[in-house]
């Protein structure tokens, strides 16, 4: 997995100054998902607590060049289409809306990864929990059975 700016080069700041948008993707699949952080709330001291809370810190942290908010920020979004494989994939983009309720589904995307233990959980009010991280969008897809064939091998 990496952590990228998304496209169009810069961070995109939304209502915050200090809020920025990152995409996370699987460098061998298609699968990603974009990111927004409020670096008010992901210090690098509150990074440096949810890093260290799994096992394997240290390698992390080296994978991004000793940057623990960029190590966590991917490691969120590592959890973030995880949880959406296992849920059967997503899709949606900030304009989606559930069709009954008319919610966009990132706000309970990103609830079920803040409430995973280590990561602070949500706080009323804040889309951002209290590790400062959300999902606004996702692009995460599950293998399918049209996808898949099946090869005789011969013994030997």
């Amino acid at each position: 997995m990496q952590v990228n700016q998304p496209q169009g080069g810069a961070a995109e700041a939304t209502t915050a100054a200090n809020i920025k948008r990152y995409v996370v993707s699987d460098q061998i699949g298609d699968d990603q998902v974009t990111l927004e952080v409020n670096h008010d709330l992901l210090t690098e001291e509150l990074a440096t607590m949810i890093n260290q809370f799994w096992t394997d810190s240290r390698s992390r942290v080296a994978e991004e060049q000793g940057d623990v908010v960029r190590t966590v920020i991917r490691l969120f979004g590592e959890w973030m289409i995880n949880k959406m494989l296992a849920q059967g994939g997503a899709e949606f983009t900030e304009k989606s809306r559930n069709p009954l309720s008319g919610d966009n589904p990132g706000p309970y995307w990103t609830a079920d990864i803040h409430n995973e233990e280590g990561w602070g959980g949500t706080v009323e009010g804040s889309l951002f929990g209290r590790c400062g991280i959300r999902c606004v969008a996702a692009s995460v897809y599950v293998i399918d059975f049209d996808t898949l064939q099946v090869d005789e091998v011969t013994h030997g």
